[in-house]
């Protein structure tokens, strides 16, 4: 952690009304498959054939040597018991969306260090894209929902931080979450992901305060397979994974900063556990201003989350 090193001015204060409790809108976690039963064993060894004759025996009741008697034919085994190892898949998994060891091809974007307005499905987000950007290859992308500071004074935050913290040629792109909803969330995803080559396996969620709701719709459920690490900041609403990491075809990384609110992050992060997301050993986050809302402490810890994080 940074925070002894850097001099910020987060704009944290008054991230959200604590009083907003309500609940996210969930989907209705998925079920993981019970597993197929082994194939079939190999068969026995086949029968043998009729056996010799029985002893003979005399007139006098003196046992005799036995009789000579059909000798059977030796059994066969129809199977081959040869004992081989099956095949080791190295292939990604199928089906995953986006797919995984993949980018996203996007193209057209301009590069943005000092951040730009721009709009998507109607909502409008700051995106910060650093020198070269536009001609970039596979590049990281944190998406982030704002509390009540706003999408500029957010956008301000990141600015500062993102290159202390592994992510100086990340792209960010920031929604204001007191007025954007997972619809909006979705379409500044599919459009930056179409400007720039985005790596699918790089690509991050932050919700902070206000906008706990709607980051949780959209990292749990809306584009839940979208993202390698999630975290909630500051939360005031809690709710669980659409999918479990067997129904993903991954297991995303995830946790929460209570900012105060305890409860919240402990069902947060229970619901990742349950769904077999990957968890630091300190979930929900316990350090420093874990029990103040608007720390900027807190805050740092969580962008210094993302960086390492991967879909894999």
């Amino acid at each position: 952690m940074l925070t002894a090193t850097i001099t910020l001015l987060l704009l944290l204060t008054g991230c959200g009304d604590k009083s907003d409790t309500g609940v996210s809108p969930t989907g209705t976690r998925g079920a993981t498959d019970a597993g197929g039963s082994g194939g079939p064993g190999g068969g026995g060894p086949g029968g043998g054939g009729p056996g010799g004759g029985g002893p003979g025996s005399d007139d006098t009741g003196n046992t005799g040597p036995s009789g000579p008697g059909d000798q059977g034919a030796p059994g066969t085994d129809d199977t081959d018991n040869t004992d081989t190892a099956p095949p080791i898949d190295t292939a990604p998994p199928t089906g995953i969306e986006p797919p995984l060891g993949e980018t996203s091809n996007g193209s057209g974007g301009a590069d943005a260090p000092s951040s730009t307005a721009l709009s998507a499905g109607g909502s409008s987000y700051l995106l910060l894209a650093p020198s070269g950007s536009a001609s970039a290859d596979t590049l990281c992308f944190l998406l982030v929902y704002s509390g009540t500071e706003g999408s500029t004074g957010m956008m301000s935050n990141m600015r500062q931080v993102a290159p202390y913290f592994g992510m100086e040629d990340c792209l960010v792109a920031v929604l204001d979450g007191t007025t954007s909803d997972a619809a909006d969330g979705a379409a500044v995803l599919d459009d930056v992901r179409a400007s720039f080559d985005v790596d699918n396996d790089r690509t991050w969620l932050l919700s902070e305060s206000a906008g706990t709701r709607e980051g949780l719709a959209l990292g749990f459920d809306l584009r839940q397979s979208y993202f390698a690490a999630y975290w909630a900041n500051d939360v005031n609403a809690a709710a669980a994974p659409a999918l479990t990491a067997d129904d993903l075809g991954f297991a995303p990384w995830g946790n929460s900063g209570p900012g105060g609110d305890l409860p919240d992050a402990n069902t947060i992060v229970d619901g990742m556990r349950d769904a077999g997301y990957r968890l630091p050993s300190d979930a929900p986050y316990s350090g420093s201003g874990s029990t103040t809302h608007g720390s900027s402490d807190q805050f740092l810890a969580a962008v210094d989350f993302f960086a390492d994080k991967r879909r894999e």
